[in-house]
């Protein structure tokens, strides 16, 4: 058995396709429990965006109970996607990079990383943005008059005062402290969110109940009058909860799981939290809503606008410091999520780009940076609403790769890798395919993001395409589930009609005994005498795991 050093040395082209964040964990690094992934899941789910979610659905037209339901539906969909995506993380300790060199080839795999990265990017900026949101808030009820009376120094055509760009800065810098992090060394932050989290979501909900004697009839909205219309209102909405809120954290379950001591863990830890945590944080935030405006005429369906009404409202020491502890709990909350959505994700895709000159670290840094400052998330916010679209319906090129990578692991190769060869780009290797690219992966997701494409053009350009009383509009609708479903079967039909290189010996195994076998290959980046006499000596312990 060879060291991964020692296949870097031997790669054709002299390219360098690792680093210690791209090769498989090391054994001393797999410590996410069931409970971390459980952790995981809560910190994720009680989040000031998850708050938000029911928002979209009743200005779309749903009452309050189908827009509830549809998250419950959607959020249970999204959980066993996530679940069935990082099981190869699990056995083979690698991520989601290492993944795509698979399924797309080792030069073909660098598309569907870019298209994650940009994601991650724009998605970085914007949850800077609502960090910087919370902090403002914490700071108007620390500091009251003095705060709020800063005297704004910028032009009107930046489209954001003094204030806000100081608290954006701090927002940023935070961010940019996590990135220095990697995700093993990460639990702490995950468990102070996973624990103060629900006593913030919680705290605010009573508050809004208590004030309001009640939410009353919960008539946000008013249902559409054709059960049509309805009907796709409601299937629109299970998609936007599978694809806006869990789209990138499905995308990147594998950059996790890798870090899990044992497969079991990760499907215990996130099956028993995953499918129900968010839907009760939604459920707060409608309930929260009709409550504030029973109270103010108005629903706030952001936790931040419901902070600054309280504190117009009532300028007590003791409201000022109630707020500023909730706001203080969500602005840490949203630099837990800008980690681990975007920060963690571009982080190991761009290490895929350039693992000579980019590992995990500085490219995390990058994304903080480029982020916050490149992107403008107040501009996008304020004035970008066509290019927001854009970034959301984006999440069908991410779920079609991700019914094409779930298609090979489970059908095509039964769960059989040879870690070794996705680490070198010699000709004669399983994941070479003709000249580093996969035809059959790109034919697939030609297939997989055609079908919903015309309704993606119609919602950027807001034309009738995109109405759900059009049939592209209604495609649309469900169009992270179906370019997933149409990716993944495509893929295996080209797959059996022209068998990928290698493919009959991954196939005449056992499912997964490749993994049980030999998931330590190619762990040690030294290529010393001894790496074959230590896998042989954990092999043993890596069995009973399973």
């Amino acid at each position: 058995m060879k060291g991964t050093d020692e296949n870097l040395k031997n790669t054709r082209s002299g390219r360098v396709w690792s680093n210690q964040d791209l090769d498989p964990v090391a054994p001393e690094r797999r410590n996410w429990s069931a409970w971390t992934f459980a952790g995981y899941w809560i910190s994720e789910s009680w989040a000031p965006n998850t708050w938000s979610v029911g928002s979209s659905m009743v200005a779309g037209g749903l009452l309050w109970w189908h827009a509830l339901l549809a998250c419950i539906v959607g959020h249970f969909i999204a959980a066993l996607l996530t679940v069935w995506n990082g099981r190869g993380g699990a056995v083979y300790h690698i991520g989601f990079p290492i993944w795509m060199r698979a399924t797309f080839g080792m030069w073909g795999s660098l598309l569907p990383l870019a298209c994650r990265s940009v994601l991650a990017l724009v998605w970085c900026g914007i949850q800077t943005w609502f960090g910087a949101l919370f902090i403002d808030v914490s700071f108007c009820a620390m500091f009251g008059k003095s705060w709020i009376n800063i005297p704004n120094k910028l032009p009107l055509s930046a489209d954001i005062t003094t204030r806000f760009m100081t608290a954006y800065l701090l927002s940023y810098l935070a961010s940019l402290t996590c990135a220095f992090f990697r995700p093993h060394q990460m639990k702490p932050l995950i468990k102070l969110k996973a624990i103060t989290m629900p006593f913030a979501c919680i705290g605010l909900f009573i508050w809004a109940m208590v004030r309001s004697g009640g939410p009353g009839t919960l008539e946000l909205s008013n249902a559409p009058k054709s059960k049509s219309l309805l009907g796709w209102s409601f299937v629109a909405a299970v998609n936007a909860a599978i694809n806006g809120e869990f789209g990138p954290l499905i995308a990147s379950d594998s950059d996790i799981s890798r870090y899990a001591r044992k497969p079991k863990d990760q499907l215990i830890g996130q099956l028993s939290v995953a499918p129900w945590s968010a839907s009760v944080v939604v459920c707060f935030g409608i309930i929260a809503a009709a409550c504030t405006q029973k109270i103010y005429g108005e629903a706030f369906w952001n936790p931040g606008e419901i902070m600054y009404a309280i504190l117009a409202e009532n300028d007590s020491s003791a409201t000022r410091f109630a707020v500023f502890l909730c706001a203080f709990i969500f602005a840490i909350g949203c630099v837990g999520t800008n980690y681990v959505a975007n920060l963690l994700p571009f982080g190991v895709d761009a290490s895929g780009f350039a693992p000579k000159y980019l590992n995990i670290t500085r490219s995390q840094i990058l994304c903080a940076t480029i982020g916050a400052w490149v992107v403008v998330p107040w501009k996008v916010l304020t004035s970008g609403a066509n290019f927001l679209t854009a970034i959301t319906g984006m999440g069908i090129f991410v779920a079609c790769m991700l019914g094409i990578m779930v298609s090979d692991y489970y059908f095509v190769r039964k769960g059989n890798y040879w870690v070794e060869d996705l680490y070198n780009d010699h000709s004669n290797g399983r994941y070479w395919y003709s000249k580093g690219f996969h035809w059959r992966a790109y034919a697939a997701y030609i297939c997989g993001i055609a079908i919903p494409f015309p309704g993606f053009v119609g919602a950027i350009s807001g034309n009738k395409m995109a109405s759900l009383l059009n049939p592209a509009g209604q495609i649309y609708a469900i169009g992270y589930l179906l370019a997933f479903a149409v990716g993944g079967v495509t893929y295996y039909g080209f797959c059996k009609i022209s068998p990928p290189p290698f493919v009959d010996e991954a196939r005449a195994l056992p499912f997964e005994s490749i993994g049980r076998s030999e998931v330590l290959m190619g762990i040690h980046r030294v290529g010393s005498d001894d790496i074959e006499t230590v896998a042989e000596e954990q092999i043993v312990e890596t069995k009973k795991q399973y």
